[in-house]
């Protein structure tokens, strides 16, 4: 096909036409692309500045910073000195279920030479969320109890299981009960002997290989009144801490 010829007036409007369109794709795929990401720039910083202009510059504190790190390292030794404290005191605590103990008692007794009626462990009832409660019940109610505790968010399962502390009006049987930060094996022993028979038994506690504690303590006439001329036997009741 023979191309026309174009005279100087034609070929100069052909070539605006052309520039038009080459300038216009390219203000539509370049251009206004690039204008929005400025503008977007230019609204984030004047946002930027907008909130500097509001910020407040705190005041600086009036406490003195090495009077507060002083006061710091004074804590944290305090907490490492009641620490070590209370490492020395477990290690003087019988172990749970020490038999050791119980043996120990009994030779006490006959030292002392008093008569031990009653021996046994003292059954408290658990305060809190304590594990011996949980052994009370059956497998169908701790199934119930493990399908409406399954959703509970985990903080608040371990907030439960954390050991109560007793106030001190509660007594310290109370306080040495399952499931407290004292908890301690109870032990309540009935005795028979003289007054001063008991009184060696009550102190030669202290000269056991573990620390025990009496928490509660009742002394009577025994039942039969005692032949004229010799003393009146006494019935005890301790309730011991081991």
């Amino acid at each position: 096909m023979k191309r026309p010829d174009l005279n100087n007036r034609e070929q100069l409007l052909a070539a605006l036409a052309i520039a038009a369109v080459v300038a216009g794709g390219y203000g539509f795929l370049r251009f206004l692309p690039a204008n929005r990401g400025i503008a977007d720039l230019a609204q984030s910083a004047k946002a930027t500045e907008d909130r500097l202009l509001k910020t407040t510059i705190p005041e600086e504190p009036v406490e003195d910073i090495d009077r507060l790190m002083a006061q710091l390292d004074d804590q944290e030794r305090a907490m490492a000195l009641i620490r070590s404290q209370a490492e020395a005191l477990e290690q003087q605590l019988a172990p749970f279920d020490s038999q050791e103990m119980i043996v120990s008692i009994s030779q006490l007794a006959r030292d002392s030479q008093v008569r031990i009626r009653v021996n046994e462990a003292m059954k408290v009832q658990a305060q809190g969320n304590a594990p011996a409660a949980a052994a009370n019940t059956n497998n169908k109610t701790s199934k119930k109890k493990a399908k409406n505790t399954k959703n509970k968010p985990k903080a608040a399962d371990e907030s439960q299981n954390q050991p109560v502390i007793l106030p001190e009006t509660a007594g310290w049987i109370a306080r040495m009960s399952p499931g407290t930060m004292f908890h301690r094996p109870l032990q309540r022993i009935e005795l028979e002997g003289s007054y001063t028979a008991i009184w060696q038994f009550i102190h030669g506690l202290d000269e056991l290989p573990y620390r025990v504690t009496v928490l509660r303590l009742k002394i009577g006439k025994a039942p039969t009144l005692a032949p004229a001329g010799y003393p009146q036997t006494l019935v005890s009741e301790l309730v011991l801490a081991l």
